[in-house]
């Protein structure tokens, strides 16, 4: 199997992975077909059917996401104290960082 094809078959593996919900899966997975295709450099111009397909699959992947992001902030502002627990984050990161180390000593 040629390299490009070799994405085209990974990315379609993350696409059932992302239908199953299975992120931490398709997180490891797509950082991978990240670093192979950087890897790969140019691609041939006769890997332009396979490039077309795999930008389809992408495409299919990025909604999916998308959705998948949609339904969770609908579930978490559906929580009765989702705006507090997220106001309680805001403040956390609000609080200035401690110096634990005297720099001027």
């Amino acid at each position: 199997m040629d390299p490009w094809t070799a994405l085209l078959a990974r990315a379609t593996a993350e696409r059932q992975l992302a239908a199953e919900g299975r992120w931490e899966e398709l997180a490891e997975s797509t950082a991978e077909r990240v670093r192979i295709a950087a890897a790969l450099g140019p691609a041939p111009v006769g890997a332009k059917l396979v490039l077309e397909a795999l930008a389809v699959v992408q495409a299919e992947l990025t909604s999916t996401l998308a959705t998948a992001r949609a339904q969770i902030a609908r579930e978490i502002a559906a929580l009765p104290n989702a705006r507090g627990a997220v106001a309680g984050y805001a403040a956390a990161q609000a609080v200035p960082a401690r110096r634990w180390v005297n720099d001027q000593a």
